[in-house]
């Protein structure tokens, strides 16, 4: 049977603390905007107080949580915890998310220098505030049996081999040809066009991977225009009204020639 808490309940800690990955889930405010679901693993959950939780962000192509967290107005996040041995069970925290991004004040006051939980390639720390903690059974979920964690990167995950390796834990993100390039490259925006890690910068440089399909649109056109049902309709009457003008033959001609016309510039429109 599920149930709801305020807070996380302390029966709940230990097992939360024992798994091994956990999912992160955003979206956009937007209607249409793309909701994202992210998995997290290594030992980087922490849970501060029943009502605050935060976890290690490390560097990838995608950014689709900071993205969502950093909208003005937006911040919701969820994270669920799912119990893949002994009793089913779906945890989920509900709440309001910050982004602290790397070398800044808050990212070190969590993460000092010196911490062995400051994993190479990590870009920000992702805290929530829980006001919210949602329990269910997880029947569904099948068994697995955990093998251990992956390779740790030691440096940005660029394809290029110009990219220096991030040799420190420790170390400041470098601002030149280190994580700071690979960040530009493909973390300055989300798939919607919301800007993405402050670092990176926004909007996106020249060369940055484009990942908002608006924007990759607009770079291969050059137009971002659409026309509209009303524009078509109005368009639609003008050739009608060009033929009942002109009358006979002529008008046919007439409303025929229109009717190109209006083809040949909504077809640019979307080419």
């Amino acid at each position: 049977m599920g149930a709801f808490y305020d807070d996380i309940p302390h029966s709940l800690v230990d097992w939360i603390k024992c798994q091994h990955i956990f999912w992160v889930a955003t979206a956009p405010l937007a209607a249409t905007g793309t909701v994202n679901v992210s998995p997290k693993g290594y030992d980087s959950f922490n849970i501060v107080s029943p009502t605050a939780v935060w976890y290690l962000d490390c560097t990838g192509s995608g950014n689709e949580t900071i993205s969502h967290l950093r909208e003005p107005g937006n911040g919701r996040l969820t994270i669920l915890f799912s119990a893949f041995s002994g009793p089913p069970r779906i945890v989920r925290l509900f709440g309001t998310g910050r982004v602290y991004e790397r070398d800044t004040p808050d990212f070190d006051a969590l993460l000092p220098v010196g911490d062995e939980r400051r994993l190479p390639g990590a870009r920000a720390i992702i805290w929530l505030d829980v006001d919210r903690v949602g329990t269910s059974c997880g029947y569904s979920v099948p068994f697995y049996q955990y093998e251990g964690e992956r390779s740790v990167p030691r440096s940005s995950p660029s394809a290029s081999p110009s990219t220096p390796t991030v040799v420190s834990a420790n170390a400041a993100a470098t601002v030149k040809d280190g994580l700071r390039a690979y960040w530009r490259l493909k973390n300055a925006e989300s798939v919607d066009g919301l800007p993405g890690l402050a670092a990176a910068g926004f909007p996106p440089e020249q060369g940055a991977i484009r990942k908002s399909r608006k924007g990759l649109q607009e770079a291969k056109s050059g137009r971002g225009r659409k026309v509209s049902g009303s524009g078509v309709r109005q368009l639609f009457k003008a050739t009608v009204g060009a033929g009942e003008a002109g009358g006979g033959l002529e008008g046919v001609l007439l409303a025929l020639l229109v009717g190109v016309v209006v083809g040949v510039w909504i077809g640019k429109e979307y080419l």
